[in-house]
């Protein structure tokens, strides 16, 4: 390597868990890989904040079923811990969210039908948001049915608000009808509240026009 006069430590391809140290001076450098097992320790800590002040929230329980969900943690755990924000505290509270991330933790244990009968639960509990974000995560996934009835359920529960015709155009798009993709983004252009909203419909519109997805 080129010279170095003074011994300097750099730190390369770092990631979630590991990164790679450099040891420089004169002619040389020496790398080596520090590994951490940052999952072990954020649910170790998690395990104790419960057993504390933190454990009289619901949300920190949410949180750590969420992040044991998205993060290899033991999904019976899991699952313990979001039945508790659920239905199992005095503080327990059934809503979109929780019963979001219960249906996530059941469909990743491969309980297909129980996942969806949680979501079809969870649809009324949500806003339009929340339910046009469950949509997209169906589009994601390349379940282009479901995510119509979604959207088709969001636009029929909350009417009158503008994300619902944009939720339809994703859904037409998914599914390669580019004729209804525009009618439905032309729809949410002239209902969106802000320029910005105004300006990604208008692009998607631009998109949809040349037969393009706006997925």
């Amino acid at each position: 390597m080129p010279h170095k006069e003074q011994l300097q430590f750099e730190f390369n391809e770092v990631d979630a868990t590991s990164a790679v140290a450099s040891l420089n001076w004169e002619k040389k450098q020496v790398p080596f890989k520090i590994e951490v097992p940052v999952t072990d320790i954020v649910l170790a800590d998690i395990r104790q904040k419960l057993q504390a002040q933190p454990g009289f929230n619901r949300q920190t329980w949410e949180q750590a079923a969420n992040f044991a969900l998205n993060n290899g943690g033991d999904l019976d755990e899991a699952l313990q811990w979001i039945d508790a924000a659920i239905a199992g505290q005095f503080f327990s509270q059934k809503t979109f969210n929780n019963l979001s991330i219960k249906a996530q933790i059941l469909a990743k244990q491969g309980k297909t039908a129980e996942a969806e009968a949680l979501m079809e639960e969870a649809l009324p509990l949500g806003t339009v948001f929340q339910v046009h974000g469950y949509g997209r995560q169906l589009i994601a996934q390349g379940q282009t049915d479901k995510a119509m009835e979604v959207f088709q359920w969001n636009a029929k529960n909350h009417k009158n608000t503008w994300p619902v015709h944009y939720g339809l155009a994703r859904a037409y798009s998914a599914k390669g009808d580019h004729k209804s993709t525009l009618k439905h983004l032309k729809i949410a252009l002239q209902n969106a509240p802000a320029q910005a909203n105004r300006d990604r419909v208008q692009a998607n519109i631009e998109k949809a026009e040349k037969g393009e997805s706006i997925n």
